[in-house]
């Protein structure tokens, strides 16, 4: 009895390799001749018209009967016509023909057909305007046959459309053939290499394995330029690393070449093989494309990761504009082969057909297949291509907060996958939709959670009304100024905030001032006047500069900072900036400018701070006086003994009293001289003019 389970399965095993070979050669058919169906008269292709429009151009392409034809948009912006059972002209003269609407016709024959492929405008759509008892194509390409894009019905979701329909224009990457990578024998290696060369060899493979590409392009290429038996191998292994880095062109010479070399070897590994077919594939070459990897699907029919294999293939034909062939080969796939990857792979095909086509409404079964691929599959690059779909699809029509936290989730998994940048644009916009869609004065500490952990992701936030000050307001409620700076900070070094970066860089300056941070408000002062020194507001963060050294004492760098504000036309819009000025002017003994400079803050009519009103008159007495305007700095002093409520009334009593000495006023400096000593209450000051009044009386004649 313990036997039979054992020779049941060794019965069953056959059987089930059986019938997976001959499903598998099945659905080859249905690969290699998808149009058998179809019957077709042979034709001929005798004539191209274009005739350019006011709004399109239309394309009429004759022949000698009615055509059997498939007409699709492929990647790249182009539409290939494919014709059966056709022959005839190549018309290499339109390769060079351009229009605004259309560019490039390249003709080829491929078998039985001939193919007409060609660049269309970005800004076009087309039309086929063709009838199926006339014996010729007619399309016309142009704007107003641009159907419109399907979108999303959430308003703000725009960018994150345009950017998926830009991903599945131009994302082509290489594709993963899933079979295993087969090194070289080192016993072969050893008939014809060094015992260095042969470890520098499989260092390179083993790198070509683990994806150091670079490291491996370098070697094989070094190897593949000898003369000897190791170049067809190098060209082989240098063909398939190239393919990798997405040089495809440089691939399939390299294939070829090593191909004539030796072509057995596609024999001995069918993993290069693949690598090989869909280098011809990209080129455009799809029947010598399809006969290369139809064989090897064939010959690897009873491995485990032949229906994987076969998937890939249906890539390949979608990727070429044959879509229903890929659809059906999809559908067998996936009901036929439950328990593979293969029918996890073939699910999310047929999801990605119907991607661009959802809606609010219905996206929830497309996104479940993702859904249940990542969470299913044990291929790490197949799980990061589903849960990437999942998350975009919630990103497009789902509410903005889920599918936020959906993202971030995705971007935690995932720090360093294919997907990373595209993951970054569309976590910027349900940032920014978020952002505008919350009220943060009920919870501005929400606010600052929000701007700390997204604070990278600003970039459709930041240009919003009212933007810094809503965020100023939420940290200054939370108690945390110093963080708001640093955020300002870490926003302003964005590229992507370049059109507030001036307000950002003055809401810096006001917050480090508040918090005594005069380091960071330097640092940022000149940095915005490196970068805005036509701004408007260049002129008043200039003073501000000139403000920080004075609270430092640097003045010349003061001197440096502000002089041009002594200027013919020049206005300070800071009224203290003058007197700032003046100060250090007065300091560095440039009396006259300073006298200048405390003039214009003298006769400032608003904006004046009352407290440094007496020291300006002082400074510009005192100026005049080392200049030798004595009359000049008395006619000062007398206006600020008048001053209401000025301390320093008693020392301008006595400098003026000393003056009129100078200018032999002796009797106007005695009436100073004596009201300062009945009425001065400063006891030094006091003596001090008591001392001048009999020095007076000593030198007056006896009467």
């Amino acid at each position: 009895m313990a036997q039979t389970p054992t020779l049941q399965a060794l019965v069953n095993q056959p059987c089930r390799r059986i019938l997976c070979f001959g499903l598998l050669l099945f659905l080859l058919v249905l690969f290699l001749f998808p149009g058998q169906s179809y019957a077709s008269i042979p034709n001929r292709l005798f004539r191209i018209d274009i005739n350019p429009q006011k709004d399109f151009t239309r394309l009429t392409v004759r022949l000698a009967g009615p055509p059997q034809y498939t007409l699709s948009e492929i990647p790249g912006n182009r539409l290939r016509l494919v014709i059966k059972d056709t022959g005839g002209t190549l018309f290499k003269k339109f390769r060079r023909y351009s229009d605004k609407n259309i560019g490039g016709l390249v003709f080829k024959k491929r078998g039985d057909s001939l193919l007409m492929t060609f660049q269309i405008s970005q800004k076009a759509g087309w039309r086929d305007l063709s009838r199926p008892d006339i014996s010729a194509i007619t399309v016309d390409v142009g704007v107003p046959f641009k159907p419109g894009a399907a979108h999303p019905s959430l308003a703000g979701r725009e960018k994150i459309w345009n950017g998926l329909e830009k991903l599945v224009r131009d994302f082509d990457p290489p594709l993963k053939s899933e079979i295993p990578f087969s090194p070289t024998d080192r016993q072969v290696l050893k008939n014809f290499l060094t015992e260095d060369e042969q470890k520098d060899f499989m260092a390179a493979e083993a790198a070509l394995y683990k994806g150091r590409l670079t490291e491996a392009e370098e070697v094989f290429a070094r190897f593949s330029s000898r003369q000897g038996p190791i170049r067809s191998l190098a060209l082989y292994r240098l063909a398939e690393t190239w393919y990798r880095l997405q040089k495809y062109p440089q691939a399939l010479a390299s294939f070829r070449e090593a191909e004539k070399l030796w072509p057995a070897y596609l024999g001995l590994n069918p993993g290069v093989t693949f690598y090989y077919g869909d280098s011809i594939a990209r080129s455009g070459e799809l029947t010598s494309a399809r006969s290369l990897l139809a064989s090897l699907v064939a010959r690897l029919a009873d491995k485990a990761f032949a229906p994987a294999l076969l998937v890939r293939l249906g890539d390949i034909l979608a990727r070429q504009g044959h879509e229903q062939e890929a659809r059906a080969i999809y559908l067998n796939v996936a009901e036929n082969f439950k328990d593979n990857k293969a029918s996890k792979m073939s699910l999310m095909r047929l999801a990605d057909s119907k991607f661009l086509k959802s809606t609010p409404w219905n996206y929830r079964s497309i996104s479940d297949v993702y859904l249940n691929a990542s969470l299913q599959s044990g291929d790490m690059d197949m799980r990061e291509e589903a849960h990437f779909k999942y998350v975009l699809l919630e990103s497009i029509h789902g509410q903005a907060g889920e599918a936020l936290q959906q993202l971030m989730n995705f971007q935690r998994k995932f720090p360093r996958g294919v997907y990373i940048a595209v993951a970054r644009t569309i976590r910027e916009v349900l940032v920014a939709e978020v952002y505008r869609q919350t009220v943060w004065d009920k919870d501005p500490s929400s606010l600052v959670r929000f701007m700390d952990e997204q604070h990278e992701y600003l970039s459709g936030c930041v240009g919003q009304p009212g933007f810094l000050a809503t965020v100023t307001n939420a940290y200054n409620e939370a108690g945390r100024p110093i963080e708001l700076v640093k955020l300002l900070i870490a926003l302003v070094e964005r590229t992507w905030s370049a059109s507030v970066a001036p307000e950002l860089y003055v809401s810096i300056v006001d917050n480090a001032e508040l918090i005594g941070d005069t380091a960071t408000a330097e640092r940022t002062i000149k940095a915005f006047l490196s970068k805005f020194p036509t701004n408007p507001r260049a002129r008043l963060m200039s003073e501000r500069l000139g403000s920080i050294y004075f609270s430092m004492e640097k003045h010349q760098q003061v001197k440096e900072t502000i002089l041009w504000l002594l200027n013919k036309g020049e206005h300070a819009q800071r009224a203290e900036s003058y007197y700032q000025l003046g100060r250090s002017l007065w300091a560095l003994q440039l009396y006259s400018q300073a006298s200048k400079s405390m003039d214009h803050f003298l006769a400032a009519t608003s904006g004046r701070d009352p407290r440094l009103v007496p020291d300006a008159y002082f400074i510009a007495a005192s100026a005049r006086e080392s200049l030798g305007d004595r009359k000049g700095a008395l006619k000062l002093l007398e206006a600020a003994i008048k001053l209401t409520d000025n301390k320093r009334n008693e020392e301008f009593l006595y400098k003026a009293g000393q003056i009129n000495l100078l200018e032999g006023n002796a009797g106007r400096a005695k009436v100073l001289f004596s009201q300062l000593a009945k009425t001065g209450k400063d006891p030094d000051w006091q003596k001090l003019a008591q001392q001048a009044l009999t020095s007076i009386e000593s030198k007056s004649p006896p009467q």
